[in-house]
């Protein structure tokens, strides 16, 4: 059975309230949407929210899709426990064809999801940052 829809949520682990936030990527294999809200709290003028979506015909953005898809049993599977007291989640619900959905939390670095994470960022449009959830060590290197 196909995964036909895909959203990832994260937010801020410990730290300052005007750093925190909450976020989700919802993916389908035509369309890809963000959202990220600040900390109601925050008094940041960096931390503000932001919104976009993008919606596609694209038989590369489908293929591409198609992989993402793939890998995403390997993460809602995984018999890994990875646990960070100071570190945000990481949720991942996948919605198959026959509208059941399997969902998975981790607590652990966004690394352990580099190579998923990867793939994902290439749907993301080029005028848009990188979404948060989704930031990996060489995100934070440019």
């Amino acid at each position: 059975m196909d995964i036909i829809k895909i959203i990832i949520k994260g937010a801020s682990g410990y730290g300052s309230v005007d750093d925190a936030y909450d976020d989700k990527l919802i993916l389908t294999d035509s369309s890809i949407s963000y959202e990220y809200i600040p900390h109601p709290m925050s008094q940041s003028e960096i931390n503000v929210h932001q919104k976009w979506a993008y919606k596609t015909d694209s038989p590369l953005f489908k293929c591409i899709f198609k992989a993402i898809a793939a890998k995403t049993p390997e993460y809602l599977h995984s018999d890994e426990i990875l646990f960070a007291y100071d570190i945000g989640p990481t949720i991942i619900t996948a919605t198959y064809e026959d509208k059941h959905r399997e969902t998975v939390t981790y607590f652990c670095p966004s690394e352990y999801f580099v190579e998923y994470f990867q793939l994902i960022k290439k749907l993301v449009p080029p005028c848009e940052d990188v979404p948060e959830l989704l930031k990996t060590r060489e995100d934070y290197e440019e």
